[in-house]
C-alpha cells in the first residue's frame, strides 16, 4: 500500500471515532427513551408516540455507529498489516 493512501486512512480515524461516539450516544439515548417510556408511562397513545420517537432516534444512529465501528476496524487492520 502506498504511503499516501496509508496516511489518508489513518488521518480519518479520529473523525470516524468522533462519529462513532456521537452516534452510539444517540443510539443509547433512543433506547433509554424506549425503556423509560415502557416502564414509567401507562399504556396510551402518548407512550406509543414517545416509543416511536425513541426508535426513530436509535435505528439510524445504531446503523451509523455500526458502520463507523466497522470502518475503524478495517482501517486499523490495514494499518497493522502494512507495518
Amino acid at each position: 500500500m502506498k504511503k499516501a493512501t496509508l496516511n489518508k486512512i489513518t488521518d480519518q480515524q479520529p473523525h470516524y471515532f468522533k462519529y462513532f461516539s456521537i452516534s452510539a450516544s444517540i443510539f443509547l439515548l433512543g433506547l433509554g427513551t424506549v425503556m423509560y417510556v415502557n416502564l414509567l408511562l401507562p399504556p396510551s397513545v402518548e407512550q406509543e408516540a414517545f416509543a416511536l420517537a425513541g426508535l426513530i432516534l436509535s435505528v439510524p444512529s445504531g446503523i451509523f455507529a455500526f458502520y463507523c465501528y466497522i470502518r475503524l476496524l478495517i482501517s486499523r487492520f490495514q494499518y497493522f498489516m502494512s507495518r
